[in-house]
């Protein structure tokens, strides 16, 4: 029993450093990740408003930077530029579709772009 006890009191202290220590090194590594409740955060220029799943491996998504709204398509070999537009809801304008497209991905963007959206 007094076996235990020691056992218990050398490794308690131990164990709590190893916790301590673990959550340091990742709130020194990973800044962006530990939000502290004290501090609003850095502000950002590049904000994600918006993203919609187009299947298994590709996303289109609206990115808010310098007052312009852009709609990226995201797949996972790249990214690319489809539309700008003013953060104020301004007129588009469309990029030619990306030669990665399918046919039938393209055509349903020349169908969108026809549309006047």
């Amino acid at each position: 029993m007094t076996y235990y006890i020691i056992k218990l009191v050398i490794m308690l202290p131990i164990m709590a450093g190893m916790i301590y220590g673990s959550l340091w090194l990742y709130k020194k590594y990973q800044p962006g990740m530990m939000a502290r409740l004290d501090m609003a955060g850095p502000q950002r220029d590049l904000r994600v408003v918006e993203t919609v799943s187009m299947g298994v491996s590709g996303k289109l998504a609206v990115v808010e930077f310098a007052g312009q709204r852009i709609l990226v398509s995201v797949t996972r070999a790249r990214i690319d530029t489809i539309a700008r537009a003013d953060a104020g809801n301004g007129p588009a304008s469309v990029s030619p579709p990306p030669a990665t497209l399918a046919g039938s991905e393209r055509d349903l963007l020349a169908a969108f772009k026809a549309r006047g959206a």
